[in-house]
């Protein structure tokens, strides 16, 4: 009698090779550099089986990521290849994208690709919320704002939806160090602002970041 340790080695193994193509790596995990906008992963799978393969569907999960193949037919001992590229957009942070390949042999169970890419955030905001208590004294609060030394961000104006809370941006060292001073006019009563902090990275899509006045 087979043991559950067995079946559930086994159902690992049936799962894995799925439709007779096996992955070298179905999961990647990359680091990007700040100055990049897309990053390409590339899967490598062989045939395995003794019947040639046609990988019928590749889907992605997101219109950011796009995945290609150079022909859809593999013969027995065949090799090849499935290409993904993820455009960041403007993204940071920790980001997991998935590629599902669909084969004849397999329709009901597809190959699930994970591609997990962490951004470097060349911009960091420091604090990201500055509070008061009611009744307080309006004296001035600031937030720095530093630029990763690899990374080419200048951040070019930051506005506030409250005209009570005022923002003042100035360039403590070029390129790479910034202050935002921080006024309300009146603690008399709670109120809060968002503050809008417009930059030229990237080229393409240039980020807007955010920081928070609140008075409490």
């Amino acid at each position: 009698m087979r043991t559950p340790v067995f079946l559930l080695f086994l159902s690992l193994f049936t799962c894995s090779t799925y439709g007779q193509l096996v992955f070298d790596q179905p999961e990647q995990s990359l680091k990007a550099r700040p100055e990049q906008e897309m990053i390409v992963a590339k899967y490598r799978f062989i045939n395995s089986g003794k019947e040639s393969v046609k990988i019928e569907n590749v889907q992605t999960s997101c219109g950011c990521t796009t995945a290609a193949l150079k022909k859809t037919e593999y013969a027995p001992g065949e090799s090849g290849e499935i290409e993904a590229k993820f455009s960041f957009g403007g993204r940071v942070g920790k980001q997991e994208k998935a590629i599902v390949v669909t084969t004849s042999q397999a329709r009901d169970k597809p190959t699930v690709l994970r591609l997990l890419v962490d951004i470097k955030d060349p911009v960091q905001i420091q604090p990201q919320l500055v509070l008061w208590r009611v009744g307080e004294q309006p004296n001035a609060k600031k937030i720095q704002i530093t630029v990763a030394d690899d990374a080419s961000v200048k951040i070019l104006s930051v506005a506030s939806d409250n005209p009570s809370i005022k923002a003042e941006l100035s360039e403590v060292k070029p390129g790479k160090e910034y202050e935002i001073e921080i006024t309300p006019s009146d603690l008399s009563q709670p109120a809060g602002a968002t503050f809008l902090i417009h930059t030229n990275y990237p080229t393409q899509n240039p980020r807007t970041l955010y920081a928070y006045a609140r008075v409490k």
